[in-house]
């Protein structure tokens, strides 16, 4: 078989189990004392918005405050592929909007919203986390008319949108 390693395999599916673990832990069982037992103490999270820390407080804070306002209805990994200390994953979340957020008061909408996670393992740990969401179209998902809650839509015309796609 060629380029089959039984180490980078065995280490991909113990990535991937402390991840799923990390993502139960936090997003469905609301256990925000994972972050200190599954994120190795020099974490650095590159997703981190500016107004908060990029460290494992950040991280607690960020899902603390997320758990409020969204409730996670499953995660789906799209893609899942390691190199070396790195796990890479595109993602599905599934979300149902339970509490102000972005502006907009809890509505009930069930959305989904993709984007990608990478971790850097170190020591059974997770060391670093890149990820990229697309957290421009919430508000549009949220609002439930295009362009009414300022999100991604709102940069186009309101009768471009509506003719988008029918030729």
């Amino acid at each position: 078989m060629t380029g089959h390693h039984p180490d980078l395999a065995q280490r991909k599916r113990e990535f991937e189990e402390t991840v799923r673990n990390f993502r139960k832990a936090v997003l469905f069982d609301y256990d925000l004392t994972a972050v200190q037992h599954v994120l190795a103490p020099g974490f650095v999270d590159h997703f981190a918005p500016p107004w908060d820390p990029p460290s494992r407080d950040g991280v607690a804070h960020r899902f603390d405050h997320a758990n409020q306002v969204l409730t996670t209805r499953k995660v789906e990994v799209l893609v899942s592929v390691c190199e070396g200390d790195i796990l890479a994953q595109a993602i599905l979340l599934h979300f149902e909007h339970t509490g102000p957020f972005m502006g907009i008061p809890a509505t009930g909408r069930r959305f989904e919203i993709g984007g990608s996670n990478t971790f850097r393992f170190s020591d059974g740990r997770i060391a670093e986390h890149w990820g990229v969401f697309d957290v421009a179209k919430i508000p549009d998902l949220l609002a439930g008319e295009p362009g009414a809650a300022g999100g991604w839509s709102s940069m186009w015309d309101r009768e471009e949108i509506g003719t988008a796609g029918k030729g």
